[in-house]
């Protein structure tokens, strides 16, 4: 279902459940979603068809692809996540903000928390 309301969101991650659960929550509610397993995929993807949202996994190479992604003229919002055993909270959440990000989330997520922060970001 794709309605005039529809986003282009990329899921930068290599997290095959993060990938299915979001692919699959976010193509319900009509957005068209891509998907990168690595920064340059993610980059690649945005310079063909510029992205509406990005959710980025900081462990995957995350701060280099979220800092190309922002010098992009095109206007692209961010989620980052992350497991909270690699990174502290308060770190994902300060090294987020600093580059821009709309809102940190830890792993795991739950499916309505994700489409909550989405629509957010969006909003």
């Amino acid at each position: 279902m794709t309605t005039s309301h529809s986003k282009h969101i990329l899921i930068a991650s290599d997290d095959l459940e993060l990938w299915s659960l979001a692919g699959l929550v976010l193509t319900e509610q009509g957005h068209r979603v891509s998907h990168a397993v690595t920064g340059k995929q993610a980059i690649d993807l945005h310079r063909r068809a510029p992205l509406d949202l990005v959710v980025v996994e900081l462990g995957l190479k995350g701060f280099e692809s979220l800092t190309e992604l922002r010098k992009r003229p095109f206007s692209v919002k961010f989620i980052t996540t992350s497991h909270t055993t690699r990174l502290s909270v308060e770190l994902c959440e300060r090294i987020g903000e600093h580059l821009g990000a709309h809102c940190f989330m830890a792993k795991p997520l739950s499916s309505e928390r994700l489409l909550a922060a989405i629509n957010s970001a969006l909003g």
